[in-house]
């Protein structure tokens, strides 16, 4: 698990610094931290998932009268 961890860490660190350069380079500077903002986003649920969080699972339906 750790090396999984530290595995996609290490590639959104790359992604995030190579596309924060290309647009501190080429467009304004919101759009910079505005896909930094998205990056760490991403991250949190890859690790997330990662570690093994699932999805709930309902145990009755939602709407017992939609058939």
């Amino acid at each position: 698990m750790w090396l999984s961890i530290s595995l996609f860490t290490l590639g959104a660190i790359i992604v995030a610094v190579q596309q924060f350069q290309y647009w501190h380079k080429y467009g304004k500077g919101t759009e910079k931290w505005v896909l930094l903002g998205w990056v760490i986003v991403a991250w949190t649920i890859g690790i997330l998932f990662i570690a093994g969080m699932r999805f709930p699972i309902p145990v009755r339906p939602l709407f017992p009268a939609w058939k």
